[in-house]
């Protein structure tokens, strides 16, 4: 493990056009520094960075190959977020987010890992992805088609025909539902098929050695020089430490403690730092006694490594890296042999076909997969049918029939991109509104307990105030922009030094997920997205008097 930082007179080598090592390149001014330049505010193992005091050092560090293939990376800190899932019970009783299982109470929670760089890690992955990024992206624009069916992970920009829309604006999720809806409704005309398949345990069970011959292949050589070399081993022989052995009372069960922010405080204090640990030495002689423990391979498949971390800035181009072979294949397969629409974000993969042609379709992805050392998940493989249906006789409209073996059920919506599609309407995904809702009640329930706790020791009333929560119910103004302050960016002169003009951030719109709701409307052509949240008043203020009313019989 090593800090990062080299002297000063080293620094002035690594910049010298003169360096064997170092080939001449232009420093960019900070305020066009490139996007993988960036601040982290997470604490880690080492500092945080000031990317602005140590631009010019940094930069030319991370763009030296000697320095980056000798780098000795950090531990990951490892994290987990937890997803409540409401699935159906094992009985077929209902749903539910919990149920008894052989006698013990199951959670339908995901659990996704998380795993994230030191901020002198995450630079370099940073740069190293936008490089690789840049080749990958060369690969599918030479193919219009190809470039069509990825969508995950990139910045698509949105076609504008009259050419006056001066900024790049990408895609969202939003819009590449509405291509795929809109492909259906133009298939569904004379009935087509939607196949979905989820590739399982996507991230952690990539394979290595698959990877590191895309990797070449990528960079059009037959092995990896030293410094792609040592990114490529740091995101797949990572080491890594738990979040939650940093905390005051680490536990494995019930509700996480803090971390001891007196021992921050000195560190801010004394060292003039924001880390965990106030010096390397420090976290050295933490892993020596035990206090800290370092872990390796997460991910093991047939007593083998596999898998890359998510979380780290490469993560996301080496997802769509792995599956760039995949993709020509299925391109060529089902997109030029059957005529069929393909769309494969990060992990999901849409096909809709011609009904004719599915046996064959499915039979084929289900094989090539396997070519890349991945396998599709069985349970979440679906099968739908669109075509017009004579509801009445005035009514015939188009229709989605989910297909399951010899089972149909007719009216069961499409599930793609946080949407359901029925064939005749679009709506957000009834999961999310219910999750959005379970939120908003959540912080009721903490406000009007901070509330009974306050009025016990003033002696008034318990109150909970709804304009602290309007951020939750409250729909917003987008035409107003949220006001930024000015910034300071260092601006290169006349005579080729760096002073400091102070400039107008760039405002950002308001935003949240009335905001989403209605943009998802608006992009869908559905208006019947906007009153989905339509009971959002009502079930707050039920909320607001029930919890209160608890409060007030304790």
């Amino acid at each position: 493990m090593g800090t990062g930082l080299i002297s000063q007179e080293k620094l002035c080598l690594s910049i010298n056009p003169l360096h064997p090592l170092q080939g001449f390149f232009m420093i960019p001014p900070f305020d066009k520094r490139p996007e993988w330049f960036k601040g982290r505010g997470y604490l880690h193992i080492t500092p945080k960075i000031d990317i602005r005091e140590r631009y010019i050092e940094l930069y030319a560090l991370i763009n030296n190959p000697d320095f980056v293939a000798k780098h000795a990376f950090f531990p990951l800190i490892h994290s987990i977020i937890k997803e409540r899932k409401y699935k159906k019970k094992p009985d077929g009783t209902g749903r539910a987010h919990s149920f008894i299982k052989e006698g013990k109470l199951t959670r339908t929670e995901k659990k996704r890992p998380l795993h994230y760089a030191t901020h002198i890690d995450a630079l370099i992955f940073g740069c190293y992805a936008t490089k690789l990024s840049k080749l990958y992206e060369e690969n599918l624009q030479a193919d219009k088609e190809l470039n069509d069916c990825v969508i995950a992970y990139r910045k698509i920009p949105i076609e504008d025909p009259d050419g006056d829309n001066k900024e790049v604006i990408g895609k969202s999720t939003i819009h590449f539902a509405r291509e795929a809806f809109n492909e259906i409704k133009e298939r569904g005309k004379a009935g087509c098929t939607v196949l979905m398949f989820d590739i399982k345990s996507f991230f952690s069970e990539l394979n290595h050695q698959k990877l590191k011959e895309a990797w070449c292949s990528l960079l059009n050589v037959e092995r990896l020089d030293p410094a792609n070399f040592n990114v490529f081993k740091a995101a797949t022989e990572f080491r890594y430490i738990l979040k939650d052995d940093l905390r005051l009372n680490p536990k494995k069960h019930g509700k996480r403690s803090g971390f001891d922010e007196r021992k921050l405080s000195v560190i801010r204090k004394y060292h003039g730092i924001e880390s965990f640990f106030s010096s390397i030495e420090e976290f050295k002689e933490a892993i020596k006694h035990k206090r800290i423990r370092v872990y390796k391979h997460p991910f093991v498949k047939d007593k083998k490594a596999v898998g890359i971390p998510q979380g780290l800035p490469v993560s996301a181009v080496l997802a769509n890296l792995y599956l760039l072979s995949f993709d020509k294949k299925v391109l060529e397969v089902v997109v030029d042999g059957y005529k069929g629409f393909y769309r494969r974000y990060s992990d999901d993969i849409m096909i809709i076909c011609e009904p004719e042609h599915t046996n064959e379709i499915e039979k084929f992805m289900l094989a090539e997969i396997q070519k890349s050392k991945v396998k599709i998940s069985p349970d979440k493989t679906e099968k739908y049918l669109f075509q017009y249906e004579q509801i009445s006789s005035r009514i015939n409209r188009l229709t989605s029939t989910l297909i399951s073996g010899e089972k149909k059920i007719i009216g069961k919506p499409l599930t793609y991109l946080g949407f359901e599609f029925y064939g005749y309407k679009t709506l957000i995904k009834s999961a999310n509104i219910a999750k959005y809702y379970r939120r908003m009640i959540s912080a009721v329930r903490r406000h009007a307990h901070r509330a009974g706790n306050n009025h016990h020791l003033i002696g008034s009333r318990p109150a909970i105030f709804p304009r602290q929560l309007r951020k939750l119910y409250n729909d917003i103004d987008l035409s107003r922009d949220k006001e930024r302050p000015e910034r300071k960016v260092l601006i290169k002169n006349d005579k080729g030094y760096f002073h400091f003009v102070k400039v107008k951030a760039t405002p950002r719109p308001k935003s949240n997920y009335f905001a989403y709701s209605r943009r998802s409307g608006d992009i869908m052509s559905e208006p019947k997205v906007k009153d989905q949240l339509n009971k959002h008043r009502s079930i707050f203020h039920a909320a607001m008097s029930r919890h209160l009313k608890k409060i007030k019989n304790q």
